[in-house]
This record gives C-alpha cells, structure tokens and sequence, in this order.
C-alpha cells in the first residue's frame, strides 16, 4: 500500500463559519444542490419507524413502511442539520456532509424509544424517574412555563429518554462537536446523557419558568475506567447542531449517575472537553487510486466520541483524536465502508502508514463491499465474530484465522476486542466463491448473566452501502451462538443477504 507523506492542514476552526452559514441546514458555498436518503430506525432494535418526519432546512418528508427516506434540494454544505421525529421516540438530529464529491448523501437516522412518559400536576413538586435507572429529573412545584411565560394548560407530560454512547455513539444527537469559543469546534467525550422534554394538555412545548431550577440526574455511561468526579454539563443546540457548556454535574458516591442543577430542558450531556491529537492517514482504493472527498471517522474504543474529517484530492487526511487513548479509523463515501484500523494514540502527531482502502473487486468473484460490526456491553467479557464460507471454500474468519483483504480469502477480521463493549469488525472485499456465508456471534466468556441478549449485544451490517441493524431473538437460554445472517452469493458475485437470528449450543 502506499505510504503517506506528512500531511497537516487548516484545523477545525473553519468549520465553524461553515456551521453558521448552514444553520438549520441551509446556506453554503454554492447554488449547487444534492441529496439525503437512507432509513429511520429504532436505534435498540434495529426495526424500521414508518411514518417518521424528516427535515433538513425547508425540506419534509414522511418514511415509507421500511423507514426509507429522500430529502432532495439539499444545498451543498459540510454540516447539513436533519432532524427525525416519530411518536414514542425522541426527536434525534443529525449532521451530514452534502457537497460536490458526495452529493447523494447517505444518512441512517437512530431513534431511541422514549424511557419514560408520565402525565402529572405541574403546580406539585415532583421528581420523575425512568424506571429501572438512576436517570430522573427533580422539579419544584410551578416551575414550568410556556414560550410566552404563562403557566401550563392543564396536567403536564414529560418524556424523558436515557442515551447511553457506550451502545452506540451514533445515538448521540448531532457530530460530538462543541462551540469552543474563538471560532472553533472541538470532539468531546460523554459519559451519558438525557432527553428532557415537556407538553401541556393543550400540547403547547414547556421549559423552567424564568428564574426556576431542576435538578438532573445522568446515569454513569463509562468506557475509560476512570470517569471524572465533577464534569461540565453541555447541552445539544439544535438549531446550531453543536454542543454548548452550561453548568457541571457532580459523580455519586456509587459511580452510578451525575448530578447537577440546569435552568432549561433540552438534551443534557455529561462530557469531558479532551486534549486533542492529530492522525495523519490516506484512503485509497486497492489498486492504490487515491480517493478523495472521503469522510473519515474515528471513534473512540476506550472512550465515547467520534470525530471526522474530508480526505483531500490527494487523498489524505488530518483527524483530531484523544491522546492515549485507542480510537477505530475508518472511511466512508456515499454510505460505502473502507476497511477500519485500530490505532493505540500518543501525546505526540502520528502518521498512519497503512492507507484506509475501498474494494475494487481484485480477486475473488467481483468487487463487494460489505463491514461488519458487532457490539455489546460490559458483559459478557468477550464475544468472538465468526464468519465461514461454503463446505471446502476455505474461508473460516475468526479471531484466529484472522484473513486478508488483498489476497484469498479477500475479507479480514479488522478489529478483535476481548475486554467488553467491542466492536469486532469484519470487511469483505470480495467472496472467493460462490455458495453461502454465515455469519455468527459466539460467547466466548460463556457466561449468561447476562448473556448476548442481556449485554446487550447488536451486529451492524453494512452491505454496499445499505445498513441493516440486527439484535438477537429471543431463547438465548444458555447456547453459545447466536447465528445472525447468511450471505448467499451467485457465481457473478452478486449477494443477497438472508436472516438467520437462530440460537445453537455449539460454536461456529
């Protein structure tokens, strides 16, 4: 693969006019237009929200019965704002890149169910707790007004939704960015967050009344180990699509949740402000064409952020990251995946001299390109990814028989995780046969409480750019493998992808 020379361009601050210009998701450079399209799902379980409203600027449109949508007219921009909202879910809102390279964006939009909804009297004081967790919100008797500083109609609903970064970064509302100050935008990491929000029975939109307090409750989210006994508290602006700092929130003395006092609702977020780091890397294809205008995105593997940036026409790239810390590296370009590249950072600016790659199909029956992500929580220990070929292929990818994208079997375990949370990432470049592929999740820890379902554990498919999220079914008992989907590919090279989501007590 081709080596990279140093590379180290205008940092972040420039973005941040970009931002101002496309709030909201207008504005932009040029009178040029693209597009936005992809699914809306439930972010727990995977299953498509119909009937789901999509807004990026002036444009709206409904999901169909598979979640799909299309925004077109989208002005080109670097941080387009779209938001989703379907009733029983908090609203999320999102930021993708709409320009001249990638003009048909692909964005797959996460809804997390609502935690709690409970109607009450506003003019008692009352202290409303998502059941089963820590996460509540604590308010004094009238202490809640409508936009015009009147008091509410009626008996009041709250909805109050926990996000936990460690299931899914992608949760999180917007891009993990913060307004610094000065112009410029900096990655944060969370350690939880909550949706507040507030109706009356007329469903008028509710916040604190002017001079009024409530206290908040963030149940502990924690990858590093070491989480901070005080730490700032940001809440998302959703107009802006960036996070800002308002007030801190103090540890329990349990390690269960943050506490702290807000003056408004929105979404609240626990996070600590890190010092930053640069990688410097390259994407090519696996010819060694350099590919530009690709979004490269780095997520923390011992931490909860991500941050991005935009390959260049050489095809390099410059990504701010945490310092000593262990962060995934992987390129993406209208919805397609390059392989991922785990990366143990330093204090110091690192080159990366293996290039991020997309497939060109060299070898095998034809280009593929197909990532597949599996995930869990803090138990069990370790899970393994398993993904066998047809009877006498040959092509057995485990965390032993680990593979390789360039030569047979053209597919590659990128990433192994054997201390809780994962990810574990396969890529297939190319099948070298034709027949049927399973993949398949085995509980290497072999222990069941919890077990898969409980983790819980959830696979992320990403099939020549169409995403589909799996979770498993349930009768788990005490079976070792959970069998997720099968590829079947023809003797062209083309695939479709079958559901297994059947339990066996044997490993794969």
């Amino acid at each position: 693969m081709n080596k990279i020379s140093n590379f180290y361009p205008a940092l972040i601050g420039f973005l941040y006019l970009l931002l101002i210009a496309c709030s909201g998701g207008g504005g932009g450079g040029s009178s040029s237009a693209g597009g936005i399209s992809g699914r809306v799902i439930n972010g727990l379980t995977g299953l498509a929200v119909p009937n789901a409203i999509v807004s990026a600027g002036d444009q709206n449109v409904a999901t169909g019965a598979d979640g799909s949508y299309t925004l077109e007219n989208i002005a080109l921009n670097d941080r387009v704002i779209v938001s989703a909202f379907s009733d029983g879910f908090a609203e999320q809102f999102k930021i993708v890149r709409v320009s001249s390279l990638d003009e048909d964006a692909i964005l797959l939009i996460r809804l997390l169910p609502v935690g709690l909804t409970q109607t009450f009297d506003p003019d008692a004081a009352q202290t409303l707790t998502v059941p089963g967790t820590p996460a509540s919100v604590s308010l004094g008797a009238g202490a809640l007004a409508q936009a015009d500083g009147s008091a509410p109609s009626g008996n009041v609903t709250i909805n109050l939704t926990v996000v936990d970064p460690r299931i899914d970064i992608d949760l999180m509302p917007g891009d993990m960015l913060v307004d610094a100050g000065a112009g410029e935008l900096s990655p944060i990491e969370s350690f939880g967050a909550i949706i507040v929000t507030f109706t009356d029975a007329a469903g008028s939109d509710l916040d604190l009344a002017q001079g009024s307090n409530a206290t908040i409750r963030i149940p502990l989210a924690d990858k590093s180990g070491s989480p901070p006994a005080t730490i700032p508290l940001y809440f998302y602006d959703e107009d802006n699509g960036v996070w800002l700092e308002e007030g801190s929130a103090s540890l329990d003395d349990t390690n269960s949740y943050y506490e702290g006092t807000v003056s408004h609702f929105s979404t609240w977020n626990a996070d600590f402000l890190y010092p930053q780091t640069l990688i410097n890397g390259c994407v090519e294809d696996v010819s060694g064409e350099v590919a530009a205008g690709v979004s490269v995105v780095s997520v923390g593997d011992n931490y909860s952020g991500v941050s991005t940036a935009v390959t260049d026409a050489s095809g390099n790239f410059s990504i701010i990251v945490k310092p000593d810390a262990v962060v995934l590296l992987s390129g993406l370009r209208a919805g397609i995946k390059t392989n991922t590249i785990s990366i143990t950072t330093t204090s110091s600016d690192q080159t990366v001299d293996e290039c991020l790659m997309f497939s060109v199909g060299s070898g095998g029956l034809g280009a593929a390109s197909v990532s597949i992500k599996l995930s869990w929580g803090e138990n069990p220990f370790d899970l393994d990814s398993y993904l066998i070929g047809p009877d006498g292929s040959g092509v057995s990818i485990n965390f032993i028989t680990q593979g390789s994208l360039i030569e047979f079997p053209f597919s590659q375990l990128d990433v192994d995780d054997t201390d809780s949370f994962g990810p574990e990432i396969i890529t297939v470049f190319s099948f070298p046969v034709a027949g049927i592929y399973r993949y398949s999740v085995n509980n290497f820890s072999g222990t069941f409480e919890p077990g898969i379902t409980g983790s819980p554990a959830r696979v992320e498919l990403n099939a020549n750019g169409n995403v589909t999220l799996y979770t498993p079914p349930a009768g788990e008992g005490t079976n070792f493998t959970w069998d997720v989907f099968d590829i079947n590919v023809a003797a062209d090279g083309s695939f479709v992808i079958i559901p297994a989501n059947t339990w066996s007590a044997l490993s794969p």
